[in-house]
This record gives structure tokens, sequence and C-alpha cells, in this order.
């Protein structure tokens, strides 16, 4: 049978990033890189410590490793934009509180800091989760605060209670923002669900806040923009019948900021979606741990919705402004385009209007050189018939050479009319079999 290319792909794909067993106590630490569309510089760097540790090499189509090590393990994932480096270590004992070590970077020397650190990418985030067993008797906020190294706390309970979970949602002296796990009665299969849920509701939470950062970049611009469609919009609707000249120099104007419209669009078209869809992500990983209010504490999705809130808003509402922008800049130029057809219309009529003019002008012309042409041949024919009439003996037959001359004006004056007359006819006959 011919398998489809992409099947075992495809297939694959919904066990490409599984998170293993958490066991114990332990820690999580993640470093998120921003890498674009081209991740090819830290891979390579990458490469070179898997191969040096006697590994093989990520292939540019994984997206996901895994490598027990010694004493942690090692998790590279690959998404469309950023490119992680963790570090997990589990099985650790701690029945209450935190494990040994918790949050100290210099008491972990087994795990590469450094190299991580030195990754030839920006760094975008550093979180570090740590694991413990059930909540210390006591434990209240200004503890929290301590332990986090945070400005504020944001705790809840989850799971029915069996565990809880404290965010800084700040960084702490080292670059990571730290989180903590009071775990009681989840079992290890289910707790590196948890873990890994954490650990993406702190990620997607600071790259959906990147929507942000291109909005303030281009709301200046879009504004310009809207102030020009504004007064553009308003002298059109001061003026009905404007100028020819106003008009193309309003297109132009239009024109412009239509260029501009795109080109805001182009640059922001993908921030704004990839913010959406991280937001979408956050809520989905926030539901799926079923939190519950812990007394004392503020909790995360109140937080969360309070800080996040404005600044998605923000976004939303941009995406919205500048559809609006579009719309108005289409019926402005729908507007202008009918204004220009009355003036094109105008200057058909003037147009026709002067050609009819000088059409009869043409036609007096004509009719005065026709005249003048009847007369013209008809003097120089009676000329003629004065010279025939001198060789024949009229002074026989009683008649003058005066009367003779006097006869054939009119006789003459008509046959050169009926012959001109003549000529035109044929000429439109002509003319409209032409057109026919």
């Amino acid at each position: 049978m011919q398998e489809y290319a992409l099947r075992r792909v495809l297939s694959d794909e919904l066990h490409a990033r599984a998170f293993p067993d958490f066991d114990g106590a332990g820690r999580f630490i993640r470093f998120v890189f921003l890498v674009g569309g081209d991740d090819s510089k830290i891979l390579a760097y990458i490469n070179k410590f898997l191969s040096a540790e006697g590994l093989t090499p990520i292939d540019a189509s994984e997206k996901f490793r895994r490598h027990d090590m010694a004493g942690y393990a090692l998790r590279i994932e690959r998404h469309t934009e950023f490119l992680s480096i963790s570090f997990v270590e589990k099985s650790l004992r701690a029945k209450n509180g935190l494990a040994a070590n918790a949050f100290d970077e210099t008491a972990l020397e087994h795990m590469p800091f450094s190299w991580a650190r030195n990754a030839p990418a920006p760094l975008f985030h550093a979180i570090w989760v740590e694991v413990g067993g059930k909540p210390l008797r006591g434990l209240d906020q200004a503890r929290m605060l301590e332990i986090l190294q945070s400005r504020v706390v944001a705790a809840n309970q989850f799971s029915e209670d069996a565990a809880q979970v404290h965010f800084a949602f700040d960084i702490d002296d080292a670059g990571f923002s730290r989180v903590v796990i009071f775990n009681h009665a989840i079992e290890a299969t289910r707790m590196g669900r948890v873990v890994q849920r954490v650990v993406e509701v702190e990620t997607y939470r600071l790259l959906a806040l990147l929507g942000l950062a291109t909005v303030k970049e281009y709301s200046g611009r879009l504004g310009l923009i809207e102030d020009v469609v504004s007064t553009l919009t308003n002298d059109l609707a001061e003026q009905i019948k404007l100028p020819d000249g106003k008009v193309q120099a309003l297109l132009s104007v239009l024109s412009s900021q239509a260029a501009e419209v795109e080109d805001i669009y182009s640059k922001t078209s993908y921030r704004l979606a990839a913010t959406t869809a991280y937001l979408n992500i956050l809520t989905s990983r926030l539901d799926r741990m079923q939190m519950t209010r812990l007394s004392g504490f503020q909790g995360v999705r109140g937080f969360l919705d309070r800080r996040m809130a404005p600044a998605m808003q923000s976004c939303s509402a941009f995406s919205d402004r500048l559809a609006s922008l579009s719309r108005r800049i289409s019926r402005a130029g729908e507007l202008l385009r009918t204004q220009t057809e009355l003036v094109i219309q105008r200057q058909n009529r003037d147009l026709l209007k002067s050609m009819d003019e000088r059409a009869k002008h043409q036609l007096r012309l004509q009719q005065t050189v026709e005249r003048l042409s009847i007369a013209a041949v008809t003097y120089y024919g009676v000329g003629l018939v004065g010279y025939v009439a001198v060789s024949l003996p009229i002074a026989e037959w009683g008649v003058s050479l005066i009367d003779i001359k006097a006869v054939s004006v009119p006789v003459i004056a008509f046959l050169v009319w009926a012959a001109i007359r003549r000529v035109k006819d044929i000429a439109t006959g002509v003319a409209d079999r032409s057109v026919s």
C-alpha cells in the first residue's frame, strides 16, 4: 500500500513534546530564545554541545529532543518563532516545602547554565519551576514573596486541592521568573502534565505581550494617518463640487495613506494574530489546571486578567482601528472616484459643447465658401460665355452680348449649385456607409 508522505509526521506530532512522569520533588528550568523564522545558528550551537557529549545532533526537521544527562534531563524544543533549552531534575526528596538548593544556581554545577546563557540568540524568557512536597505550615504571602524574590505573588490550589501553584510573574536577580508547586496528592504521571502546563503558562504569557510592543511601535503612525484621512473626508464633506486640481491632489494624498496602511498591516498582522493565538493557548492551559481559590493569596487568573487585559485590549483595539481605517480609506476612495467621474463628465460636456460651437462655425464658413465659390465660378462661366458669343453672329440675330451674359448668369449659377450639391450628397453617402 502506498503511504502518504506526511502520514507519520502528522501522527508523530501528537507525541512530539510529551512530558515524562515527574515523581518526587525537583525542578524544571527553561531558557526561551526568540529566533524568528531561522534557528540555524542556535541549532548549530546546540549540536556542537551534543556532539561533544557523544550524542546525535538534531536534524533540521526534528522539533523535539530529550537526553538524560549526568543528574538532569536536557530538553530541546523548536517552535515557530522560539526555541527552548530546558533542564529537568526530579526524584528529589522533599516531604514538606522545597527540595534543597531551590533556586540556587551555584549549587547545581552539573547543569550547564553558562552554556545555555551564551547561546547565539536573544534570551526572551527564563523560567525556573520548583516542585516540592506539602506546603509549609503558616505559609503566607510575605514568606512566598521572599521565596519567589518578587514584587507580587499569585497563587491557587488546583486539581481538586491536591496541590498549590505560586507564580512570581516577575524576574529575580538571576534573570528567572520563579514558580513554586507544592504537591501533596498528585501522582507522578499527572504531575508531569502539570509542570508542562505551568511552564507553558509562563512562556505564552510573555509571548502574548509581544503584541503590545508592536502596537506601541505603530500606534503613532496609525494616528497620523487617521488625522490625514479625517481632514480629507472633511474636505469632501464641505465641498460638494471640488475643483479638478483639488480632486487630483486629494487622490494623491489618499493613495499615499492607503499605502501606509498596507505597510503597517503587513508588518503587524502576523504579530497580532500570534498574540491572539498565544492568549488562547494561555487561557486553555489555565482552564485545564482547574484552579480554585487559595486563602490569603491573589488568584492567578484574576491577576492575569487585571494585568494582561489592558494589553490584550490594546492589541484588539489596534486591529479594529487598522481595519476601520482601511474601510474609511476605501469609502473615501469611492467618493473621490465618483467626484473624478463627475469632473470627467463636466470636461466631456465642455468638450462636446466646444466641438459643437466649432462645428457651427465651420458650417457657416463652409456655407460662405460655397456661396463665394458659386459666385466665382458663375463669374468665370459668364466670361467664357461672352468669349464664345463674340465669335457668333449675334448682331445678325439681333441679340446683344450683354443680354446673352445676363441670361447665362442664372443658368450657370444653378448648374454650379447643383454640381456642388451632388458632390456633398455623394460625400455624405460615403460617410454614412463607413459608419454603418
